[in-house]
């Protein structure tokens, strides 16, 4: 079902984008089946497509702007704490022996994108490209620090996903500081401490190992929703309750005031298709699990 709508909507977003990236929780299996092509259930119009193509747009706007939050967290962190192991080293990043030996093979290639993101505003201006557009601020170390680049500086130039890898290869010493930072973070947000190690090595790698995947899903503008990227388990829901650990309490609490609005938003105009929803984004009971969430973080 279309109306005039329609054909206006389709001109600024695409046909492929809206109607085949979220038709499938309004498709009749079986007639689809028998038919050989896409049947969709009785009284669905275009706009219940269009509402839930919105829904995912607004969600991953807001999973991308605290993805953001928990980055910057992560860069300062493993900044900090690989830099104090090494104070008197010029960028003890590219250095091998800094790294775990275990890791010595993904480190030497991670040394090589690095010694490049340091190398793109020389780079740039060789071809007379404007300072501007090569993160002036490394020409300005380089130029007026001897080559000297601290981490933290160049963390800004870093993706998530090359700072996580920047953790994931630095030796155990310097991962357990890291875990700690996160620990001290927490600590400093809410009332009471976690048990001792709740924020460990282990489940800092699960969390921005899982944040880099839906991050990366959010910067391509693809369906989030529904999304379970390399794990079933690896859901929308798992995904906000990572958030619990590496962002700030007073913030986290809005992000999920904020999450459980937009779901409740959706129900109002997909009813009929809402239980379907939530449970591809990892619900089993979404009222009971998220008041009881919200009620678990408010005591903390």
């Amino acid at each position: 079902m279309v109306d005039t709508r329609t054909r206006w909507i389709l001109e600024r977003e695409g046909y492929y984008s809206v109607v085949n990236g979220y038709k499938w929780p309004f498709l009749d299996e079986g007639e689809s089946a028998k038919a050989g092509d896409d049947r969709y259930k009785r009284g669905v119009s275009f706009h219940d497509i269009y509402r839930l193509f919105s829904f995912d747009r607004k969600l991953r706007h807001l999973v991308f702007e605290y993805t953001t939050l928990a980055e910057a967290t992560l860069k300062t962190v493993v900044a900090y704490r690989f830099s104090a192991e090494h104070r008197d080293e010029v960028n003890p990043y590219l250095n091998p022996d800094n790294y775990a030996a275990d890791k010595s093979e993904s480190a030497g290639t991670l040394i090589q994108i690095l010694q490049k993101i340091i190398k793109a505003p020389a780079h740039g201006r060789q071809e007379g490209r404007n300072r501007s557009d090569e993160q002036s601020y490394l020409s300005h170390y380089q130029e007026k620090h001897n080559g000297k680049i601290p981490l933290w500086v160049l963390t800004n130039a870093m993706t998530l996903g090359q700072t996580f890898w920047l953790y994931q290869c630095a030796p155990a010493k310097v991962c357990g500081a890291i875990a700690e930072s996160f620990e001290n973070l927490y600590a400093d947000s809410h009332r009471h401490r976690l048990p001792e190690k709740t924020i460990s090595v282990k489940r800092l790698d699960t969390i921005y190992q899982r944040m880099r995947h839906f991050r990366n899903i959010c910067a391509h503008d693809e369906r989030l929703y529904c999304a379970h990227p390399h794990d079933r388990n690896a859901s929308v829901w798992q995904l906000i309750q990572d958030f619990m650990f590496v962002v700030d309490k007073k913030r986290y609490q809005e992000f999920l005031q904020r999450v459980r609005s937009l779901i409740v938003d959706l129900r109002k105009d997909l009813s009929e298709y809402w239980d379907a929803i939530v449970r591809e984004m990892g619900f089993t009971d979404f009222e009971a699990e998220m008041s009881e969430y919200m009620n678990k973080i408010e005591k903390l």
